[in-house]
């Protein structure tokens, strides 16, 4: 894991995603065209849930260039593990693909806190300004 440092750390480079916090304090995730193991899926989730500390920022997950998911990894991803979050806005991509992965990613995981899909980015962050 790289870490970029400017006094704290803003942003973090994981094998399959670069994770950074913008200036209205929302953690984003975007996660890389690599297939993730299960330590990548723990690794991005650490890692957000550090930039979101210590309080409970929005999350954008944007998971348009992520290759689908094997069971044991979308497990790591589940509800429990999304608590570190305020909401979370998944950007997906704009095909029926893209809506399905993300749709079958909350049917199964069951975030337990404000979700929502979005094919463009300007609305999901704007939903999760609205969701703080």
């Amino acid at each position: 894991m790289l870490l970029i440092v400017v006094d704290r750390v803003d942003a973090v480079k994981t094998r399959t995603a670069r994770i950074e916090v913008l200036e209205d304090r929302i953690v984003v995730a975007r996660i890389g065209e690599t297939v993730q193991t299960v330590d990548d899926a723990r690794e991005n989730l650490d890692a957000c849930a550090r930039l979101a500390a210590p309080d409970r920022k929005p999350l954008l997950s944007d998971i348009r260039l992520a290759k689908p998911l094997m069971p044991e990894v979308r497990r790591v991803y589940m509800g429990e593990h999304l608590s570190a979050f305020a909401a979370m806005a998944m950007l997906v991509r704009a095909t029926p693909l893209g809506r399905t992965m993300g749709n079958v990613y909350l049917k199964i995981a069951r975030p337990g806190i404000p979700t929502k899909l979005f094919a463009q980015e300007a609305k999901a962050l704007a939903w999760l300004r609205a969701a703080k």
